[in-house]
């Protein structure tokens, strides 16, 4: 991994980052799993985040991560079960 999971999971909820198979073929399988229980923390992290009623690009904002985080998360899933079979 180029970097710690903490900070690849951090990546791909601002946007920065995006994952496909072709990304997950250079990862150990320890590897993705730090991947992917870091993506659901920070997933968890992200629901718990309050933002003000009034406040509608904060909404959106949190609401685009926690879609990023969701996506990254049925990509990994399903490269993983790929690799289990």
């Amino acid at each position: 991994m180029a970097g710690p999971a903490w900070k690849t999971a951090s990546e791909l909820g601002d946007g920065y980052l995006s994952l496909n198979t072709s990304n997950l073929k250079k990862y150990g399988k320890p590897e993705l799993e730090m991947l992917q229980k870091e993506i659901e923390k920070l997933t968890r992290e992200t629901r718990g985040t309050i933002v003000p009623e009034n406040d509608s690009d904060a909404a959106q904002s949190k609401n685009r991560k926690l879609l990023r985080l969701s996506q990254a998360n049925v990509v990994l899933q399903s490269y993983r079960s790929k690799l289990s079979r």
